[in-house]
This record gives structure tokens, sequence and C-alpha cells, in this order.
């Protein structure tokens, strides 16, 4: 009689990964999400903008949500937890802010008035 062990599938990431192993899936997870995120988010802001209306809150949909994503993620991959370390954390900082400032005009070149 053999006994198989049991596999965790709830948790995505192993506690015993490494760091820089981490930081790789968030990178690529992280890119992927917020292209996908983006590109929803043009097509609904495109629907909006055909109004007329004024795109004075620009910073919410562009910046704010995708970084808040961002952290999301990192947090349930087990970065700023306790376990974690410092470096990996700053590491998720700086990506996070890297994945938001490369991505904030990807499906945005031009509608109509409003030029980026």
């Amino acid at each position: 009689m053999s006994i198989e062990p049991q596999v965790n599938l709830s948790t995505a990431i192993r506690p015993n990964q490494d760091m820089a192993e981490k930081l790789a899936v968030f990178l690529f997870a992280g890119i992927l999400g917020t292209l996908f995120y983006h590109l929803a988010a043009a097509q609904l802001l495109h629907q909006m903008l055909r109004s007329g209306a004024p795109f004075g809150w620009w910073y919410l949909p562009l910046i704010i949500v995708p970084a808040l994503l961002l952290l999301v993620l990192a947090w349930f991959m087990g970065f700023g937890r306790r376990g974690s370390t410092l470096w990996g954390n700053l590491g998720v900082l700086a990506c996070t802010a890297a994945i938001v400032l490369f991505t904030v005009g990807a499906p945005y070149n031009c509608w109509n008035q409003f030029c980026f």
C-alpha cells in the first residue's frame, strides 16, 4: 500500500520558493494582467469619452487601479507578509512602479481630441 502525498492546489506559490522565482512570476503575471486590464479599460473609456465628457480623472483608471491590482497580486503571492524579505518587498514595489509607468499609455494612443 503506497501513500501518495497530497498536493494543496489552493496555494499558487510554494512557501519555500526562491525570491527571484517569485519576482519573475510576479513580473510575468503583472505585465500580462495589466495589459489585459488596460485593453478592457480602453474599451470602456472610449465609449464614455465618445459622449464628450471631460477626462479630468484620467489617473484613476490608468494609474491607481492597476497599481492597487498589482499590489493585491503581490500580497497574494506572499510579498509584504511576515516571512518575506525586505529586498523582495522593495523589488515588488519597484516592479509595480515600472509596470504601471510603462503600461500607462498602452492602448490609449489618441481618442478624437484626447491625445496623450
